[in-house]
């Protein structure tokens, strides 16, 4: 019986991290409404899209994305590898490196129009999450909107929040400021 119990208890503790919850936390500007336009989930990664409300996933000003990869990377890849398919996109400006460490980083850019792609300004963020690696990315079609706004949404994606929980009903958070990865 001993034994039976010993089992009982190892097994719990074992399975409790693959039964962890891990979320981001983004705190949207007040006085915005930004709605998810687009969630998938998927073994190997989690998007999502939030976009201003009226506003649709391929048709929109400014966007919020948010993408989770269960394979985990250095940062410094992370950035190159998601770097080179947006320059393949639209090759019209470089990167800036805003904030760099070995488990966050932050660049910025703005481009030009370029064929069939309008041009924009961005934030691109990858951060070394609790289960994953996760990438945040707020791009704004206005470049004058944009560099107005430049510090909020600076703030905005520099502090966004991974948020992990093994229990699904801890969370008292408001819903329409985090998603489950």
């Amino acid at each position: 019986m001993k034994k039976v119990l010993l089992f009982s208890l190892l097994l719990a503790f074992c399975t409790l991290p693959a039964l962890a919850y891990e979320t981001i936390i983004i705190k949207f500007p007040e006085r915005e409404n930004w709605v998810k336009a687009y969630y998938k989930k998927t073994p190997a990664e989690t998007l999502l899209q939030y976009v201003p409300y009226g506003q649709r996933t391929n048709d929109w000003t400014k966007s919020v994305v948010v993408h989770s990869y269960k394979n985990k990377l250095p940062i410094g890849i992370m950035i190159a590898n998601s770097s080179a398919k947006l320059m393949k996109v639209n090759p019209t400006a470089g990167f800036k490196t805003l904030k760099m460490s070995p488990n966050d980083a932050i660049i910025g850019r703005c481009t030009q129009d370029y064929k069939n792609v309008k041009g924009q300004c961005e934030f691109f963020r990858a951060t070394v999450g609790y289960e994953s690696n996760v990438t945040i990315h707020y791009m704004n079609k206005n470049k004058d909107e944009f560099m107005n706004d430049y510090n909020k949404w600076f703030d905005i994606v520099k502090r966004a929040k991974l948020y992990n929980s093994y229990y699904r009903d801890e969370r008292i958070l408001d819903k329409a400021e985090y998603f489950e990865l």
